[in-house]
């Protein structure tokens, strides 16, 4: 097969009739393949000579030579000879026999390109990571029995003085073994799932401990000097941790190698990597599963709380807020370690057969986290106030199912409450009625919605404490309204309507055709002061911007205010001034804002026009 001009037809030789000219043959069908200007008819027959070469039983032979050969094939030609060496692998179309030609291959090709003293360059990335695939298939088959030394031999590569690439090689694979047989996300068929465990029982027995010795020798090594290879490490400790003995990486020297990278710093402000990874090892240290009393002791002993703290208090997190050199990268990461160990100190706390002594610890460890909770709970970003939320639900379940609350417990329900409605507010960066951020104003409305279902959490943990809250907040943003007018900053007046929806909805609990509780007399009550607020403050203020309603120029005897689900209704007794609510069924279109609004008088009707804000981080 002539590669000149593309005019040759490509057909399958008789298997190794003559290696050469198959290598000749399937090396040009790869590039005709790959080849942009090739055409379609002849590109077409390159495809399906390929295809037939995947299922021929000598294929990988060719394909391996092609691969390690020198002078080298192109990259294509070699990435795909990869592939089809791994679909025979994969697919067991070689004996045990060829099984070892293939690690004595690939060996010798190591050997020779990542030792440190090789005078080709090492391969690019990319068809780096599919020989790291490779390699893995092969420890997959040949670990138990064939290659018992295949960590032997990689780590021989890492601890070579100034051998970088295979530092990189060695810590690829670590990686490339435990996604191929520790990986939990993946659901794998039975048989492959005991053959993982054994492999992985081998491992434990046999190398593991001389691998965690290295990680710890490579970020001694390295640290200052590559971060590359320090990151890489901490990422591997953080995938394998959570199938090895936790005391081969909970000791004294890991964490005195560990504690210095979390609490690096960085000159210019830019994002540091290896903190980030640094503190994501921690968070994976700490979801391992293990008993109530041993996670306890552990979080305790690795000081995450003083961690936590005082990141949270570094100028990336503190100094830095509300400026383009905020570390969002750092706050997630902070984010999941704390979201991590709330969940795990809520879990235990609900262990009712845990010693009183744990018991005890897991509260004063969730007293301590809660103000790091409660302040990346508040961030300014979005992403890294939902990465917390798993874990306040937790607690608040907890609380919920805790019944009658012991001051410890009851004073952590105010400052949630707080947290929770201050983020229902649009910050700083909204902007009024810009239609050309939708996206950012739907991701802002999904949030409140998080936000409806954490407070009424609260609610059904101290109704009571949400009626008070509440009620006073909105009388707050009213008498503000009063006093400034137009001036008032339209974000408290939203918020202030957004909590009189909701507050609707805990005064009066499913409100539709089948009602399964009573309303709640007091927060009745209230509504319709807050109601009855809302309008005065309309009609003292004159401003079209109040209850984002136009009302009309006589006084309203009846403000009805529809929702998604119910609507309530407010009657202003002409003689006394006072109002009642009552409830009815009827549902009707939501607006963006919460509210559909309607007085009613002895005149024409003034019917509420609802606006929205845009623009969120």
């Amino acid at each position: 097969m002539s590669r000149a001009g593309h005019r040759t037809s490509i057909c399958l030789p008789e298997p190794f009739a003559d290696p050469a000219v198959c290598r000749t043959q399937i090396e040009n069908a790869i590039e005709i393949a790959w080849n942009p200007a090739s055409g379609q008819a002849l590109k077409g027959q390159a495809f399906e000579f390929l295809n037939q070469l995947r299922t021929d039983p000598q294929a990988w032979q060719v394909c391996t030579a092609l691969f390690t050969r020198t002078p080298r094939a192109s990259e294509v030609v070699r990435l795909v000879s990869l592939e089809i060496i791994n679909n025979a692998v994969q697919s067991q179309a070689v004996d045990a026999a060829s099984l070892g030609f293939l690690k004595q291959s690939f060996l010798e090709y190591i050997g020779r390109i990542y030792s440190g003293e090789a005078r080709e360059p090492v391969d690019p990335p990319g068809l780096q990571n599919k020989l790291t695939q490779t390699l893995t298939y092969l420890f997959v088959h040949l670990y138990k029995e064939g290659w018992e030394s295949f960590i032997d031999d990689f780590l021989a590569l890492a601890q070579k003085d100034n051998n970088l690439p295979g530092v990189v090689m060695y810590l690829r694979l670590l990686g490339s073994i435990h996604d191929e047989i520790a990986d939990l996300m993946l659901s794998r068929p039975d048989n492959e799932a005991k053959r993982n465990n054994d492999l992985k029982d081998l491992v434990r027995d046999r190398d593991m401990a001389k691998i965690a010795q290295s990680w710890k020798d490579l970020i001694a090594r390295y640290s200052n000097q590559n971060d590359a290879v320090v990151e890489s490490t901490l990422k591997t400790v953080g995938k394998w941790v959570s199938w090895i003995d936790i005391h081969l990486v909970i000791n004294q020297e890991m964490l005195n190698l560990l504690l210095p990278l979390v609490g690096r710093t960085s000159a210019s402000g830019g994002e540091d990597k290896v903190r980030d990874a640094a503190v994501d090892t921690f968070t994976e240290i700490v979801a391992k599963k293990m008993k109530a009393g041993d996670k306890i002791e552990m979080i305790s002993f690795l000081s995450l709380q003083e961690i936590a703290t005082q990141l949270l208090a570094s100028p990336p997190l503190n100094e830095w807020k509300g400026t383009p050199r905020y570390d969002t990268d750092l706050a997630e990461s902070v984010a999941k370690l704390v979201n991590t160990v709330m969940a795990d100190v809520v879990r235990v706390l609900e262990d009712s057969k845990v010693s009183n002594e744990t018991r005890a610890s897991a509260e004063q460890l969730l007293r301590g986290f809660l103000p790091s909770l409660l302040r990346l709970f508040a961030d300014e970003y979005d992403e890294v106030c939902s990465t917390v939320i798993p874990s306040l639900t937790d607690l608040l379940t907890f609380l919920r199912k805790v019944g009658q609350l012991p001051p410890t417990y009851s004073e952590m329900l105010p400052p949630i409450l707080n947290a929770i409605v201050l983020k229902m507010r649009y910050d700083e960066t909204s902007n009024w009625g810009h239609e050309d951020e939708q996206t950012d104003e739907a991701e802002f409305q999904d949030l409140r919605k998080k936000l409806q279902i954490l407070q009424k959490s609260v609610a059904s943990v101290d109704e009571n404490l949400c009626i008070e809250f509440l009620s006073n907040l909105v009388a707050n943003m009213f008498t503000t309204l009063e006093q400034q007018g137009s001036q008032m900053d339209w974000r408290d007046l939203d918020l202030a309507l957004h909590e009189i929806y909701l507050f609707g909805e805990l005064a009066l609990p499913n409100m539709g055709l089948a009602q399964k509780s009573q309303p709640n007399t007091v927060a009745v009550e209230r509504l319709g002061v807050m109601m009855s607020k809302m309008v005065e403050s309309g009609k003292n203020t004159g401003s079209r911007a109040v209850a984002f309603a136009n009302w009309t120029q006589a006084s309203p005897t009846t403000l009805t205010l529809r929702s998604s689900s119910s609507t309530w209704r407010s009657a202003r007794d002409t003689t006394t001034s006072s109002w009642t609510s009552t409830a009815t069924s009827p549902r009707c279109s939501k607006t963006l804002s919460g509210w559909c609004i309607t007085t009613t008088s002895g005149s024409e009707p003034g019917l509420g026009t609802c606006s929205t804000a845009s623009s969120r981080r």
